[in-house]
């Protein structure tokens, strides 16, 4: 645990009034502290070279504080889609890469590791992948870019809230804009015969256009980034052949991020979830229960446009929860003051003890 980690944990037990009581709202990232590179062996899938290598997000800093991605890992991440109205089910992946790559003598090398499914890239948390307008239904320039995904389920398991921790999502954005709209929802009841949530918190909470922070360098200290796509035509299985590759050509696209803490979700430190769940910005509940059947069209409609409510695209990451760095220093100075007070106290204690009793 980190120096830190410990102080914040101490000053929550010794000063409630200070710590217990902070105001949670979910934040813009501000900027990104990345771990040291992991190189890999590259190979081959699909289309696409992959040089399998692999950076660590460490720190996230906010306006208000810094986060360490060092929470809770989803146990799954389950990729919910309703096909009955004769919609694609297809998923088309983002990937950061060069067209040229000399360190491999070879063109079209896409950053990062190997693809197998879409549950997978979320679980790997790393920024050189993710996923493009997934609750897309209609309004892509061709069909076969709809992913026509109603619902991402990041199950944890028992899990009990701590204090500031919250979920951190990327979107992959044209340079000027700050992230596009979603609903997030955290659940509380999980029904592990079938494996979906049996009841959420609330209705969810709507993350409106621009909400996410300014453009971010990717792990390659890159500002404006070159990605390249492929669609996949098997549901979530992404180890097959992609189709309509491009070959990184898309240079004007930025990392933005956010953090939601769990307070805006209607919940509380010392609550107990079985995780969250991702939708598209068009999701109309009118109670919780609503939340629970993704393939009521009524609430997870069928025809969510990527121009409209269905253009957010998610990098692979969201699946390890964040827990705030406190200020050492500033938790110092309240920490001697507070033993002052006490030492104080006990010195006083004591010397009444030891002075002589009246008769």
């Amino acid at each position: 645990m980190h120096s830190s980690s410990i102080w914040f944990h101490v000053l929550r037990i010794l000063l409630p009034g200070v710590i217990g009581t902070a105001a949670w709202a979910q934040v813009a990232v501000t900027d990104i502290t990345y771990g040291n590179r992991q190189n890999g062996s590259w190979d081959y899938q699909g289309g696409i070279y992959y040089s399998n290598d692999y950076y660590d997000v460490e720190t996230l800093s906010t306006a208000g504080e810094d986060y360490h991605v060092d929470g809770a890992l989803a146990n799954d991440v389950y990729i919910r889609r309703n096909t009955s109205s004769g919609n694609p089910n297809n998923t088309t992946l983002f990937f950061q890469g060069d067209q040229w790559q000399s360190r491999y003598g070879t063109s079209n090398l896409a950053y990062g590791e190997t693809p197998t499914d879409v549950e997978d890239l979320f679980l790997d948390g790393n920024l050189f992948a993710g996923i493009r307008d997934p609750f897309a239904n209609t309004g892509s320039s061709r069909h076969a870019y709809n992913s026509n995904i109603e619902r991402i389920d990041f199950h944890l398991g028992t899990h009990v809230v701590q204090e500031g921790e919250g979920i951190v999502l990327f979107d992959l954005e044209n340079v000027g804009n700050q992230g596009d709209a979603f609903r997030i929802a955290a659940f509380d009841e999980w029904d592990t015969q079938s494996a979906t949530p049996d009841a959420y918190v609330g209705t969810g909470l709507y993350i409106a256009p621009d909400s996410f922070g300014n453009g971010l360098d990717s792990p390659t200290d890159n500002s404006s980034l070159e990605f390249g796509r492929g669609t996949y035509t098997n549901g979530d299985n992404v180890s097959g052949n992609a189709s309509n590759i491009t070959y990184f050509s898309e240079n004007s696209l930025e990392l933005v991020g956010i953090v939601i803490r769990f307070t805006d979700l209607g919940l509380s430190a010392g609550d107990t979830i079985e995780g969250y769940s991702l939708m598209a910005a068009d999701v109309t509940a009118g109670s919780a229960q609503d939340l629970v059947d993704w393939t009521d069209s009524s609430v997870y409609r069928t025809n969510t446009n990527r121009n409209t409510h269905g253009n957010v695209d998610f990098m692979g990451f969201g699946a390890q929860l964040a827990t705030p760095v406190p200020e050492p220093a500033a938790y110092g100075a309240w920490l001697v003051g507070f033993g002052t007070i006490v030492f104080m106290a006990i010195r006083r204690r004591r010397a009444m003890s030891r002075s002589p009793h009246a008769d």
